[in-house]
């Protein structure tokens, strides 16, 4: 009956290393920081999620909301704030956002899909325009149709800004290898985003 339960036992741990070695997992690369950027910590951020999907902009910029919070740091999501037929721009920023006393902006972007061996489509392009750094990166977004075969890696981009002069202070890419849901990638960029800007003291 011993020998039984630790072949139960040894069974168990090896479906869990499986389980485990085929979930999703999200690194953060090609990161950057402005080293002549003094850090203060950040009080209140504005999110912007540049995604195809409306629905899937609200996970995001609700996601990195929610992530913040942990931190004790206001965060504010864009869509609750910015009508949908609505471009960030320095027009709308004052708007919109100029009074909330808001010193920060990250923005999150999709940038595209690939498989484990042949990168496709392109990805996302966006139209540069606008009137600082931010509101360049909140341009609009096309998505190029593509391919998907074998393991799926998504990618995202997310840069964060300081608003007194709209200056990039901060950016990385993101890799998701085959995340079984949409919302799979955003906990894990999310995650990964938010405490590495912890650590290196954007937020106190």
């Amino acid at each position: 009956m011993k020998n039984l339960t630790i072949i139960h036992s040894l069974i168990f741990v090896f479906i869990v290393c499986i389980s485990s070695s085929c979930s999703s997992s999200t690194q953060l690369e090609n990161e950057w920081s402005d080293k002549s950027y003094k850090k203060e910590g950040f009080k209140k951020i504005l999110i912007f999620g540049m995604a195809t999907k409306s629905w899937k902009k609200k996970v995001f910029e609700n996601e990195f909301v929610t992530a913040f919070k942990k931190y004790d740091i206001e965060a504010v999501a864009a869509w609750e704030e910015l009508p949908e037929d609505k471009q960030l721009n320095k027009e709308t920023f004052e708007i919109y956002f100029k009074d909330q006393h808001i010193d920060a902006v990250l923005v999150a972007r999709e940038t595209g899909e690939s498989t484990k061996e042949t990168m496709y489509g392109g990805g996302s392009s966006f139209v540069a325009v606008g009137f600082y750094g931010f509101y360049v990166s909140t341009a609009a977004v096309y998505q190029v149709p593509g391919y998907l075969d074998n393991e799926t890696v998504i990618y995202m981009d997310t840069k964060l800004f300081e608003t007194t002069e709209g200056k990039l202070i901060w950016s990385a890419t993101s890799q998701s290898y085959d995340p079984k849901t949409t919302s799979d990638v955003i906990k894990g960029v999310t995650y990964i985003v938010v405490n590495q800007l912890y650590a290196e003291d954007y937020i106190q």
